[in-house]
């Protein structure tokens, strides 16, 4: 009977995985007309070489609406200076659940994530047919969660990179076997940004500091 139990639990399991839709994890994409590369510090600069393992992409999905991360300097486009981590989660293929990152393709081809054959990502809470909303994410440093890579990038200093795309809005594929894959059509091109302090931060330390001064002499 406690077999039977848990063969019904992981049937039930694996239905519930397989029911949810999928999108296609890949910022090279000639026939969708996606180029979209991933650069170091400035959009146009250096490109992320796979030879580097601690450099590393994900993309994060989740329904519609759910805050997406922000990252300032990130995108050429973008306004605002308060940096966010969201709350999209990160994906996984269906092949290999726990692999959520993968490293960058290497030589001319640095920039571009290296997903070969296994690009499907799971979308959670979104069944197939439905809209999804998606967005891609690098960090430097060998963390294996954005939430990891992005709470380092929150101190001065670290040295740690991190980056995120533009969020998009997807419709994922009618069912497993839909040839019209979810790709990321729309992508942007975004850097991997340093957490540096606004000029505002260093002249309030400034005051601080100047204000601690004052202080300590009317005490003497």
């Amino acid at each position: 009977m406690k077999k039977l139990l848990v063969l019904s639990a992981l049937a039930c399991t694996a239905v519930s995985v397989f029911a949810q839709g999928t999108v296609t994890f890949q910022n090279l994409d000639a026939g969708a007309g996606i180029r979209s590369p991933i650069y170091l510090l400035t959009v146009g600069g250096a490109l992320p070489n796979g030879s580097d393992t601690s450099l590393r992409a994900a993309i994060l999905g989740g329904t519609t609406g759910t805050p997406f991360a922000f990252v300032p300097g990130s995108r050429t486009n973008q306004s605002g200076t308060t940096a966010s981590q969201g709350s999209l989660s990160l994906l996984a293929s269906p092949n290999s659940p726990f692999a959520t990152w993968t490293t960058f393709r290497t030589g001319t081809a640095g920039g571009f994530v290296a997903v070969g054959s296994d690009s499907a990502r799971i979308v959670p809470g979104v069944d197939f047919q439905g809209t999804a909303e998606v967005q891609v994410v690098a960090w430097s440093g060998g963390f294996n969660t954005w939430a990891q890579a992005y709470a380092a990038w929150l101190v001065p200093g670290s040295g740690v990179l991190i980056g995120a795309s533009n969020p998009l809005t997807l419709t994922l594929p009618a069912s497993a076997t839909d040839p019209n894959l979810a790709k990321l059509v729309g992508l942007e091109s975004f850097a991997m940004v340093a957490n540096i302090p606004e000029p505002t931060s260093f002249a309030l330390a400034g005051l601080g500091a100047a204000a601690m001064m004052i202080f300590r002499r009317r005490k003497q």
